[in-house]
């Protein structure tokens, strides 16, 4: 008898063993909420005692809930000169938009995706192709702090992935550089470090003097109407336009599809994109 109630106890005891116990809550009431920046789960506990904050994270005691993170916000602008060439106006042609070649998936390495109805949107709000935007620390701008794709409208506004709203980017309020670079066209950075705020978003105006981006008369073309572009022509997305820039567009003249070759971004390779914009800037670079 003793040796039976032995095994008995012996399994029972293993079995309580193996359990997993999770953290759970009980509570008389909560809730949770969230939007395009936080979730916040709660269950109703203590009086809050106060509030701790750190500029990027926000704690309320007393109360289960998830970490808040916040998010310094921007409205960049910037021109590409190959769509702003074709359309000869102060907004951007967005022919790759009309014709249905742009990818609801960015071509940059965080591959971000959008609602193929985004690029429903017409005339200044009308979706040019992706950007890819980086922030750099403010005492070194080789520093890359965070980096994400955006959306480029005709009119020169980065927008987030929803076509309209400002970027959005998990750091702490304080200043940096701000760069942009595009998949056939010679990257920007701002000449100093920009203030950004978690509570209001900072115009980062990189188009209207060419002393906005690091560089100048460098990094930048005066198109004549009070906007200074990105240039058009680095194929191979290495900084410099080179004469292996045009050996590698000609192989792919004639095609029509969302290319690098394409760059005056009309949807078609062809020699205009040649002679009008990769050969007169030969020997241009990114100044950082």
């Amino acid at each position: 008898m003793k040796q039976f109630l032995f095994i008995i106890i012996l399994l029972i005891t293993s079995s309580l063993s193996s359990q997993t116990i999770e953290r759970t809550v009980i509570g008389s009431s909560g809730t949770t909420f969230s939007n395009a920046n936080a979730s916040m789960n709660f269950t109703i506990g203590e009086l809050v005692v106060t509030t701790n904050s750190n500029g990027t994270i926000i704690l309320n005691q007393g109360f289960h809930q998830e970490a808040i993170t916040l998010k310094i916000r921007l409205s960049p602008i910037a021109f590409l000169q190959g769509p702003l060439a074709t359309s000869g106006t102060t907004t951007m042609d967005d022919s790759l938009r009309s014709n249905s070649l742009l990818p609801t998936t960015s071509p940059y390495t965080d591959s971000a995706t959008c609602e193929s109805s985004v690029f429903n949107n017409t005339g200044n709000d009308a979706i040019i192709d992706w950007v890819w935007v980086t922030l750099r620390d403010k005492n070194d701008k080789t520093v890359v702090l965070a980096s994400q794709s955006a959306l480029l409208q005709a009119d020169g506004d980065l927008v987030d992935v929803d076509g309209v709203s400002p970027l959005q980017v998990e750091l702490a309020s304080d200043s940096y550089f701000v760069g942009i670079n595009h998949r056939n066209h010679l990257g920007i950075i701002s000449t100093n470090p920009i203030a950004l705020n978690t509570t209001t978003a900072t115009t980062v105006n990189l188009s209207d003097t060419s002393s906005a981006v690091f560089g100048g008369t460098n990094s930048v073309l005066n198109m004549g109407n009070g906007i200074f572009a990105m240039i058009s022509g680095d194929f191979d997305e290495n900084g410099q336009i080179q004469n292996i820039d045009t050996n590698s567009v000609i192989q792919l003249l004639g095609i029509s599809s969302y290319n690098k070759a394409d760059l005056d971004m009309n949807g078609q390779v062809q020699n205009s994109d040649i002679n009008n914009l990769l050969n007169p800037n030969i020997g241009k670079g990114e100044q950082f």
